[in-house]
């Protein structure tokens, strides 16, 4: 007779559309390495409205050749998003008489069941694996408050993230500073302090100190305040460095953030003041710090109510902020003994998985951020970065090589263009902004070896030595992970021989054609795809929408900070909601930076069956055209294109530029006599207006229901246009390139 776990066992490949149950004669140990995610059917419940409600849960394991760490995790979002529990592995069996072929495992985890109350309930987990198609799947009996639970079980296999750190060396007792860098470095940096470079990060550190000090708003920086003041301490030994960080920490303490959003960059700056002014402070003062940050960690990673603005979304900047703050108290109290409760081992670990979460849901492959690039790169430098340094430190575990994390500031760098005082982006997303060059400054502890080389030279040409001498350094914190790893000896490239110049985010079906690095007449032209669209986080109507800016213009930029389709560019159907996100179908590109990329999105739903829009943007700096920059732009139609909301659509681009509009053409022009100017070849009876906005003003053409439209960029007269044919079947010359539109794409026809 066959047990009922050992039947559900091989219905399992029935149920995922397989022909036969799989037969494991032998497991392959090899393939049972790196990351595990298990997930039990049904795993967990809860009473609702006095009937269980079943909900599935996660498990993680770290296994090596089958062997797996004691420790695991589980993760129940639906029954609560704000909690990891904790578990162990009781029973780890390779081979079995009763199923020789299967994988065993025993699970015991305490599962709580609210953040804020202690209530909780053991749950065990007996668990049967065979691999599958590259998988795991099986079946487990447990119980979980008194109840017996079977269902089915289904894994995954990752490579190890975090990457456990060669040769790292266990924290000593009350070993500090331990965070921005070890206690082992202080030589090393004190050196670094008397070079030319490290005096002129201390002087733009002393810079930021005295700026005005804030304990309220949406970013308090008093603690931020106190880390630099420690740091200058414990680096020059300076008793009144530390007694000033001492007077910002207590006046920090006084004034709690409102809500956690604004709370948790006063515990992250009281944090690394504490690991940095340990040396300095006296016990009670150690120990005062000591025991508020491990409540302040246990509330952070708790959360809050969504009634005060809480979100705990694992993609969301709140979650960021709060997690990365809470991350880095518990890595600066871990082994002190006067905490006798939160235990910060457990508080860094959790943090870490929120973390974890954050990287994997929030960013792209590429490290582009869902939720745009001001919620994306503000909690980055606030508590993020300086929390995956500090765990790297602590715990020895490398959330960065070879993630996607790494990518973020090469990300910047492919879209970053100087300006006289600063390095610019054309943003995406809520406020229109980015971290700026502190992302710099933050993000070089995180750039792999290979490509540092490139992006040191950007970075000393506008930041460093070369240029404004600010290092990036905006907030005092930020100064003491630039010294501890600014690369001294690292040979300086240009970055068009390290980076491909056209960079792309598949995750987030983002992007990026540049042309070269050399200065503010750099091009760079991007696209948002919006591959994904996740509920519960900021998500602008940015679908298909793209920018232009090059030879010191910005052509085509974002609009006003709104939830708007208008402040975008795209086309716009002013009776219909936009579209969510779309896919690419075909993608080109070319070692000098142009490409070719299209899209087709979800469809607008109508009575009928709904409208999608197929849109195709092309970028050519080969020079061919005679002008450095060319860019081409179609868009076409499925669908219902007969209903009404259809007929009032409308193509749109704003800009910052200066506008002039002939027939079917406009011209911007930059304050340095540079242009722009685009033709439409679609709709054959154009008609193209201007309105002023509060960012500049915005281009919006009509008339038909395709559109095709040529834009060159170029210093002096525009080239002509020989233009064969009409609307979207027109063929266009211009110098030695033609330009066409053949089905779903726009074709460059002559590419070096």
């Amino acid at each position: 007779m066959i047990k009922p776990h050992y039947f559900a066992l091989l219905l399992v490949p029935f149920l995922l559309g397989g022909s036969a149950p799989p037969v494991a004669r032998n497991l392959d140990l090899t393939k049972l390495s790196g990351n595990i995610r298990l997930t039990l059917k049904h795993g967990v419940w809860k009473l609702w409205e006095e009937k269980p409600i079943y909900q599935d849960m996660t498990i993680d394991l770290v296994c090596d050749r089958g062997q797996c760490q004691k420790e695991v995790w589980g993760y129940a979002p639906k029954f609560n998003q704000d909690l990891d529990h904790p578990g162990t592995l009781e029973a780890n069996n390779l081979s079995n008489p009763n199923s020789p072929n299967a994988w065993r495992l025993q699970v015991q985890m305490p599962v709580q069941f609210h953040p804020w109350q202690p209530d909780q309930a053991t749950a065990n987990y007996n668990i049967e694996l065979v691999p599958y198609r590259g998988k795991l799947i099986g079946s487990y009996q447990g119980t979980f408050n008194d109840l017996s639970l079977t269902g089915s079980v289904t894994g995954t296999i990752a490579p190890f993230w975090p990457i456990p750190v060669a040769n790292h060396r266990p924290l000593e007792a009350k070993e500090h500073p331990r965070l921005a860098f070890r206690a082992s470095q202080l030589p090393m940096l004190r050196k670094r302090a008397k070079t030319p470079t490290g005096e002129a990060i201390l002087a733009q550190l002393r810079k930021t100190l005295a700026q005005k000090v804030y304990y309220d708003g949406y970013v308090p920086n008093g603690g931020y305040h106190a880390a630099g003041y420690c740091f200058l301490s414990v680096l020059t030994e300076d008793k009144e460095a530390a007694e000033k960080g001492w007077q910002l920490v207590e006046n920090s303490l006084k004034n709690p953030g409102r809500r956690l959003l604004e709370h948790a960059p006063i515990v992250a700056g009281v944090a690394l003041a504490y690991d940095m002014c340990y040396p300095a402070w006296n016990e009670e003062r150690r120990r005062k710090i000591a025991l508020w940050l491990a409540g302040q960690a246990d509330w952070l990673l708790k959360g809050d109510s969504p009634k005060n603005g809480w979100n705990n979304n694992p993609a969301s900047n709140w979650s960021a902020r709060a997690r990365g703050a809470a991350g880095l108290a518990a890595l600066a109290i871990l082994q002190e003994p006067e905490i006798t409760e939160n235990d910060p081992y457990q508080l860094s670990r959790r943090a870490g998985r929120h973390i974890q979460r954050y990287l994997s849901t929030a960013l792209g492959d590429r490290g582009f951020g869902i939720e745009g690039d001001h919620y994306t790169t503000e909690p980055l430098i606030l508590s993020v970065l300086p929390f995956l340094i500090g765990y790297q430190n602590v715990l020895g575990e490398d959330w960065v090589t070879g993630a996607n994390a790494q990518w973020i500031l090469p990300q910047y760098l492919m879209r970053a263009i100087a300006t006289n005082d600063s390095l610019d982006v054309a943003t995406y997303g809520r406020h229109r902004n980015y971290a700026g060059s502190s992302l710099f400054a933050l993000g070089i502890a995180t750039v792999p070896d290979s490509l540092l080389p490139g992006i040191m030279t950007f970075f000393d040409r506008y930041l460093g030595m070369e240029g404004d001498r600010t290092f990036g350094i905006h907030s005092p914190h930020e100064a003491a992970f630039l010294l501890s790893y600014y690369p001294e000896n690292t040979k300086k490239q240009n970055p068009a021989d390290l980076f491909e110049r056209v960079f792309v985010d598949e995750t987030r079906g983002f992007y990026s054609f540049r042309d070269q690095w050399q200065g503010k007449d750099d091009f760079v032209a991007n696209i948002y795809l919006k591959r994904q669209s996740i509920k519960g986080v900021w998500s602008f109507p940015d679908v298909g929408s793209f920018r232009i800016w090059g030879l010191g213009g910005r052509w085509a930029s974002p609009g006003a900070s709104e939830l708007s389709p208008i402040e975008e560019n795209g086309v716009v159907l002013p009776d219909a909601k936009p579209w969510v996100r779309s896919k690419p179908i075909f993608f080109q590109s070319h070692p000098d930076g142009s490409g070719v990329v299209s899209l087709q999105t979800d469809a607008i739903r109508t009575r009928n069956q709904g409208i999608a829009a197929v849109r195709s943007l092309a970028v050519d700096y080969s020079g061919l055209a005679g002008v450095p920059g060319l860019f081409a732009l179609s868009d076409q139609f499925v669908g219902d294109v007969n209903a009404p909301a259809f007929q009032k659509k409308v193509w749109v681009m704003n800009t910052e530029e200066n506008v002039a509009i002939e027939g079917r053409s406009f011209t911007l022009k930059a304050a340095n006599g540079a242009t722009m100017k685009g033709t439409f070849l679609a709709p054959t009876q154009v008609k193209i207006r201007f309105e002023k906005t509060e960012t500049g003003g915005r281009i919006l053409a009509t008339g038909g229901n395709e559109f095709f439209v040529i834009m060159t960029v170029q210093k002096g007269k525009a080239p002509d246009l020989k233009i064969t044919g009409s609307g979207l079947t027109a063929q266009v010359k211009i110098g030695k390139q033609e330009v066409f539109v053949q089905g779903d794409r726009i074709v460059l026809l002559n590419m070096p």
